[in-house]
């Protein structure tokens, strides 16, 4: 498949690189920042450019791969009629790029992508097109790539990312506190990975909810008032209390 990268960030990066390895020719990478451009397109083995009237119209495929802002901007500044456009944001409707093109659709890699750059056949895809021509090219992509997917409408879809940044941005923020718990009191942090690590494990396969554990489920008022003594920051406490009214709420 003939493609255009949009977008000189992490997601294009790795997007790239996986199609490029399954076969797929990226023909021209897009993008506003011409050492970005170059850079990307460089280690892709294609052409740069940085004018976005001159971006190719031979293409098979558009992946837009930019901020949600962007995308607002490149909706009124390109236009690709008769052209599939795909756009990877998760909370961006698919008609993001409505005045960009009458095909459009999403692609959206449901993965936190920054730094290191994982292989996407560990990415699994939401999906979505105007019809059913589109979603056949968008599972014959994800299949090449050794992806899962799964179809979607915008309103799924963004419920999803809303699940995402429950299970990855928010536990991220506690790792976080949790970390400067430890180095303040010289305390190895990595002592709790196996917990981490086996926490993570657990929900696999079942609902997480079975294996909630600690203090607020056994209503232990002793261990509770211990910790929110240990902590000095008011809002820090409140975010204790919070979690640990919430956990009780659901039982």
């Amino acid at each position: 498949m003939k493609i255009v990268l949009i977008g000189t960030g992490n997601i294009a990066r790795v997007l790239g690189a996986e199609l490029k390895g399954a076969g797929h020719e990226i023909m021209e990478v897009y993008g506003r920042t011409a050492e970005h451009a170059r850079e990307l397109a460089s280690g892709l083995e294609t052409v740069s450019i940085t004018d976005v009237n001159a971006i190719t119209k031979d293409a098979d495929l558009y992946i837009v791969a930019v901020t949600d802002t962007a995308l607002g901007q490149l909706n009124e500044s390109l236009r690709l009629p008769g052209k599939w456009v795909v756009h990877t944001a998760g909370a961006a409707p698919a008609s993001a790029l409505a005045k960009v093109t009458e095909l459009n659709g999403v692609l959206y890699p449901l993965q936190s992508i920054r730094g290191q750059l994982p292989s996407t056949k560990k990415i699994p895809f939401l999906l979505n097109a105007v019809n059913p021509e589109g979603l056949d090219i968008l599972i014959s992509l994800s299949t090449s790539l050794g992806s899962s997917w799964q179809q979607c409408t915008d309103e799924q879809r963004l419920h999803m990312h809303l699940a995402a940044v429950w299970v990855n941005n928010f536990p991220n923020l506690m790792y976080s506190i949790a970390f400067g718990i430890c180095r303040e009191k010289e305390l190895d942090f990595g002592l709790l990975q196996p917990l981490i690590a086996e926490t993570a494990a657990r929900v696999h396969n079942s609902d997480p909810w079975l294996w909630q554990t600690g203090p607020a489920i056994r209503n232990d008022t002793v261990t509770i008032s211990r910790h929110l003594e240990l902590m000095e920051e008011k809002e820090l406490k409140e975010l204790y209390v919070a979690l640990t009214n919430e956990i009780k709420r659901r039982q």
